[in-house]
């Protein structure tokens, strides 16, 4: 295996996953791309031909400028992350590629998948709150934390995080990008769900811009009530700190729904066994 250039992990990482570690010797190698195996804590399932063949060209032109990053099982190696490079390496015939090897067990190992995912440009704004809930449901970390280790600060991570309180439509709509970030945070300065539908929608057909929308639900917030949607997100920043509380105790996707003095607690479970669980904990804290 031939010797490369080290790459360090992200900013934040091995401070909050001290378990992940470099094997003994620095630095990088390559190795045959047959001895890699996917990995199987990989959140992203879908992937864009068009991308893969994009980046299949560039490694064809400039080589892999970044190494994948894999644990050893056995005689063969499993991807940690890197799966998109790994994908155009496949396409462009390479044989043998760029990596970093180190110990991590599961739990590590989809940490640094997700974090990757957060990290990428193209990755969009719902994919990325997918991500940021799960680091926070799964290994408890707060807004924080999760910002120093992808370089956001706390605020933007809660920014994220918010948009998945919006109704699965206008998730869909985002997810497709027809509707962008700043789309979503403007409306989620409204209250009623259903509103929130059909504006969105009424927004992708009128190809309305975040400016317009604005000033849109401004004018519908002013009548009965002078609360600024500026207000009405730092309220909401509170309640995100509220559900991550809830989620937490729980071990489940909480959302809290509502302004003000009313409103609801939705609480995600995925089996009968799990709503036991779920209910047995908070029968132990009203006790």
């Amino acid at each position: 295996m031939t010797k490369r250039k080290r790459k360090a992990l992200g900013k934040g990482m091995e401070e909050i996953f001290p378990g992940i570690s470099e094997e003994e010797k620095p630095g990088s190698w390559e190795i045959d791309i047959e001895l890699i195996d996917p990995n199987p804590f990989q959140p992203r399932k879908k992937w864009r031909k068009e991308e893969i063949a994009s980046l299949a060209r560039s490694i064809i032109s400039q080589g892999i400028l970044q190494p994948l990053v894999l644990r050893r099982t056995g005689k063969r190696y499993q991807l940690i992350a890197g799966e998109r490079r790994l994908r155009a390496a496949q396409e462009a015939g390479l044989r043998k590629v760029p990596v970093v090897v180190r110990e991590a067990d599961d739990q590590q190992m989809l940490a640094l998948a997700l974090v990757e995912n957060i990290q990428r440009q193209d990755l969009g704004p719902v994919e990325k709150a997918e991500a940021f809930q799960r680091l926070s449901e799964e290994f408890d970390l707060t807004q924080e934390q999760m910002g120093n280790i992808v370089g956001m600060n706390r605020s933007s991570v809660a920014n994220y995080q918010r948009l998945l309180d919006l109704p699965e439509r206008v998730l869909d709509l985002l997810r497709s990008g027809q509707l962008s970030m700043g789309h979503g945070r403007a409306l989620l300065g409204l209250d009623d769900l259903d509103m929130i539908t059909r504006i969105a929608v009424n927004t992708v057909k009128s190809e309305m811009s975040v400016r317009k929308l604005e000033e849109k639900v401004s004018r519908i917030n002013s009548p009965g009530k002078k609360k600024s949607v500026k207000s009405s997100v730092m309220e909401s920043v509170e309640t995100t700190k509220l559900q991550n509380v809830l989620q937490r105790m729980l071990k489940t996707r909480v959302r809290i729904r509502g302004k003000g003095k009313t409103g609801r607690i939705e609480i995600s479970y995925h089996s009968l066994d799990e709503l036991e669980r779920i209910i047995d904990l908070i029968k132990l804290v009203a006790k």
